[in-house]
């Protein structure tokens, strides 16, 4: 999509968005791995309130943005990006079980650093791969779709990845 995004996003392309909503939730994220330095409570709404966000950023994807690469010929990096949608799932089920069993910081961060250097590598990858080729695949219906939907936090009830350890 060559068009400009909608609303708030002024003239930034769906990837452009898509990347801005990457650092939104990776300030929850950063504010979580800062609590789990044994200095003061665990943030476990940072932590929430970021793995919503990336879950439903995941729902957007998967749902609207992937199928479109897909029938652009980019099905190896989607079906990449799709095993590792899973990987970050099952870590933040991982990690949202720990906090509700009240596990310690130490008990938590080995997951949490596997999430951390996991996401790390994956936005990487969907910001300089996938994001560009998107925008040149996508119509400026579908766009402005992806843009609505993103925009409105609301996860389908029970849904979840496709390559998740649930599905």
């Amino acid at each position: 999509m060559t068009g400009s995004a909608a609303g708030e996003s002024g003239n930034l392309s769906v990837g452009e968005v898509l990347e801005r909503d990457h650092h939104r939730i990776d300030g929850y994220f950063e504010t979580f791995a800062q609590s789990l330095s044994g200095e003061g409570p665990i943030d476990a709404e940072a932590f929430s309130t970021g793995a919503a966000g990336l879950r439903h950023h995941i729902y957007v994807e998967e749902v609207l943005h992937f199928p479109a690469m897909k029938a652009g010929g980019l099905m190896g990096p989607v079906f990449v990006m799709l095993r590792e949608h899973g990987e970050l799932w099952d870590r933040m089920d991982e990690i949202a079980a720990k906090l509700d069993a009240g596990a310690s910081a130490d008990e938590i961060a080995a997951v949490w650093k596997a999430l951390e250097d996991g996401l790390e590598a994956h936005n990487d990858k969907e910001e300089k791969i996938l994001y560009p080729a998107g925008d040149d695949l996508l119509t400026d219906d579908l766009g402005e779709e992806i843009l609505e939907t993103l925009a409105n936090p609301d996860l389908p009830e029970g849904w979840t990845c496709e390559m998740s350890g649930r599905s």
